[in-house]
């Protein structure tokens, strides 16, 4: 058997989930983890399943389009996905307050294969698309976060925005404006 991570678009309507996972069962597929991400075009699902050896990428992206589901991203995934998000949370949450600083490879291990990169202009707003997350650095200036696949959603973006939130409680200045750290 081999681990995957599969994240599909599904009409938010009921029994449509249903049909996704159906179609993946048929195909001895066994779901390890769900995740829903709202959307405007339906539901965003993202799975961690355990598939067959003998089935590829190519096959479980038919099996996700034969069970109704959109736009279809599935990528090998390891046992590091069998952690559970609150816990993997509370994890970055810990090693942001342990090293302020890191907030850019927080960010990176939060939302996975992204380029992180920071700008000194000032962040005109927070924003994202399909993507790109565009977030304050707490210390000034501008992180930009991009990943080619899967498209980000509101869920990730909110994640990442609230990294930036603690990591800017965490944060200081004193009398002449540099930054300093509280710990």
């Amino acid at each position: 058997m081999a681990l995957w991570r599969i994240r599909a678009t599904v009409d938010d309507r009921p029994g449509f989930l249903s049909v996704l996972t159906a179609s993946l069962a048929l195909r001895a597929v066994n779901i390890l983890s769900v995740q829903v991400h709202a959307s405007e075009g339906g539901a965003v699902d993202e799975f961690l399943v355990d598939a067959p050896d003998a089935l590829s990428e190519g096959d479980l992206r038919a099996a996700v389009v034969k069970g109704r589901g959109r736009d279809p991203w599935v990528r090998p995934a390891d046992a590091h996905g069998l952690v559970d998000l609150p816990t993997q949370l509370i994890n970055l949450t810990a090693r942001l307050v342990r090293a302020p600083d890191d907030l850019p490879s927080v960010i990176g291990a939060l939302l996975g294969e992204v380029l992180v990169t920071w700008r000194p202009e000032p962040c005109p707003a927070s924003s994202f698309t399909e993507g790109l997350i565009t977030l304050p650095d707490p210390d000034g200036g501008t992180l930009e976060v991009r990943r080619l696949d899967p498209r980000f959603t509101s869920a990730e973006f909110t994640r990442a925005y609230a990294l930036v939130e603690l990591a800017a409680t965490l944060s200081v200045r004193a009398g002449n404006g540099s930054p300093s750290r509280v710990r």
